[in-house]
């Protein structure tokens, strides 16, 4: 790798880190080892909440079976569009910088690479992308696949990136710190922000729960930030089998809080289900 090109620094002491015969090192002599499937770790012993935080190997597994599936594809084109739409490079720059902030096990960065182009006068732009997850078996999906991206293990509330050095920032479905995405966008950068709008999977909770509510989206107005476009992505699913459903299922908390008997009779049933996105785009403003 062009260590000129390297998106990461060192979350110890926020200096540059650069990868030499396979270990990333700062100029203060703290190093991280580069994983054999390609992504390093960054995530400090004292900043983990537990032993293996995130999402665990069978959470992962279901994501990645369930997003090759294409059903989410809708979604997956909506934000390869908002970029193409609100993305404003700078002339000055001969890349564009994208940044995944909480990115899972790849899909949605990678689709992003493979469909997303950036025109200038003189051509294409090239773009470089780079994703963090604090599940290390997400990334270590991510790394194991997706060979054009730079992947780490890293909190989204203390990004490993530097100041000012993104032009975009995806999130979807992951919590994070908007000083932190504040800082990493360039100005006039965009923070496109993906949630589940209200009716999101809702057969999902009347199947589950007794006295299903409807999910309230966010009233988000962060410091900085300008909203520029805002609406929702909803449309319908049709899911082959128990597999599906059960790897759909996997990536909701519903999973988790539904007790076992509730779980295998949506699972037997369930065929059809609404996927409903609150979909937002703000632009970085110097305040």
């Amino acid at each position: 790798m062009n260590n000129l090109l390297s998106p990461w620094v060192c979350p110890s002491c926020q200096s540059p880190l650069f990868l030499k015969k396979s270990i990333w090192s700062c100029e203060n002599n703290h190093s991280f080892d580069l994983a054999k499937e390609g992504y390093v770790n960054l995530l400090l012993a004292q900043n983990k909440n537990s032993k293996a935080p995130g999402d665990n190997k069978q959470m992962v597994n279901g994501r990645r079976a369930f997003l090759e599936s294409g059903l989410y594809q809708p979604l997956a084109q909506t934000i390869t569009g908002m970029f193409k739409l609100h993305l404003c490079p700078s002339e000055s720059e001969d890349n564009i910088k994208i940044f995944d902030a909480g990115c899972g096990e790849g899909y949605y960065l990678n689709w992003l690479a493979e469909n997303l182009t950036m025109q200038v006068e003189e051509g294409a732009l090239p773009i470089l992308y780079s994703g963090i997850d604090i599940s290390k078996f997400a990334i270590q999906k991510a790394a194991k696949q997706y060979k054009k991206q730079q992947f780490a293990v890293a909190s989204t509330f203390n990004l490993p990136v530097s100041s000012a050095s993104q032009d975009g920032v995806l999130q979807i479905f992951a919590p994070s710190s908007e000083q932190e995405i504040h800082r990493v966008l360039k100005d006039k950068g965009i923070w496109v922000v993906i949630n589940p709008a209200g009716e999101h999977l809702q057969q999902f909770k009347y199947a589950l729960y007794d006295s299903p509510t409807q999910h309230q989206a966010k009233t988000l107005e962060p410091v900085g930030f300008v909203l520029k476009q805002q609406f929702n992505l909803n449309f319908e699913l049709e899911l082959a089998d128990k597999n599906q459903v059960e790897n759909l299922l996997m990536m909701t908390p519903y999973y988790w809080s539904a007790t076992e008997e509730k779980r295998q009779q949506l699972i037997t049933y369930v065929r059809e289900v609404t996927a409903d996105f609150d979909i937002r785009v703000y632009v970085k403003q110097l305040v």
